[in-house]
């Protein structure tokens, strides 16, 4: 990995309940961190921020004091997608471009307190690659590893389902890591598993599943899900015909995954560190 990746970042739009002490707005007080109101002692007793001049003014005559915002951590959850169709290798490797995602992402947790958890899923939540919430560096790189040397083998994105009863509880910063050549009844399934959380999608696409192809010449193909092999006679109109029915399915599963969750970000052959980091501060690339 580049150093882009390892300065990776991310914000939540979202106050955090956490108990924690970490890097994010939250919904808890304390005695460091961003000034948030003044209050009576009896509300916050700790004389060390007794606020002098606001005491003064104050027409009940409180003894007030200062309190601050405390920042707190979150958890952070990877799905990744190692269905069939993620084993498809053209302009890319899917599977590797889904684990320095992961990797980046870990790094990222280690720096601001954050916990970490991977959860790899295809038809099931894969358990050979399960890596369950945790603050430990050697873990995250153990789980990665796993991640890295697995083989997107078996059809099905159910397992998503799966995964979003395991992180069920309080509100988490999730990413879905994947091609999304999901069928749309698995997109909505996904949607209302993941519904309370902050869901952020970010898609593989490998510019030779389908725009780089030639417009002319026989094409053996195999579909990944199925394993069938089909000899076809690639002309323009059939290219423009398969491009247009990728995009409107891809419409079809953004419109799902967008009405609860952030807008997807799509990486097309290769990973745009600084743009990915834009996105995810600031939800613009």
């Amino acid at each position: 990995m580049n150093d882009a990746a390892c300065d990776l970042a991310y914000a939540i739009p979202w106050r955090t309940s956490g108990v924690r002490v970490g890097a994010h707005k939250s919904y808890l007080s304390g005695s460091s961190g961003l000034f948030r109101d003044v209050v009576p002692l009896t509300a916050f007793p700790d004389p060390r921020r007794i606020a002098v001049r606001a005491s003064l003014s104050d027409p009940f005559e409180r003894l007030l004091v200062r309190r601050a915002e405390q920042p707190s951590a979150i958890d952070v959850v990877v799905l990744v997608d190692v269905s069939a169709s993620m084993a498809f290798e053209g302009h890319c490797n899917k599977m590797a471009l889904a684990a320095d995602i992961a990797e980046a992402l870990a790094i990222c947790t280690e720096r601001t307190g954050d916990t970490f958890a991977l959860l790899p899923f295809d038809s099931v939540l894969r358990p050979d690659l399960l890596l369950w919430k945790t603050l430990s560096r050697a873990a995250h790189l153990d789980a990665i590893d796993r991640l890295r040397h697995a083989k997107a083998e078996h059809k099905g994105i159910e397992g998503i389902a799966e995964a979003g009863a395991a992180i069920a509880g309080s509100r988490k910063l999730v990413f879905i890591v994947s091609d999304f050549l999901w069928p749309e009844e698995g997109a909505r399934a996904a949607a209302e598993a993941l519904a309370f959380h902050d869901v952020v999608a970010i898609e593989l696409r490998d510019s030779l599943e389908i725009e780089d192809l030639p417009r002319w010449g026989l094409l053996n193909l195999r579909d990944l899900e199925t394993g069938r092999h089909r000899l076809v006679a690639m002309r323009p109109s059939l290219k423009a015909k398969w491009l247009t029915l990728r995009n409107e399915r891809r419409d079809r599963i953004t419109r799902v995954l967008d009405a609860n969750a952030r807008e997807m970000f799509t990486i097309r052959d290769s990973i745009d560190w600084m743009r990915l980091t834009a996105y995810l501060l600031y939800g613009a690339a």
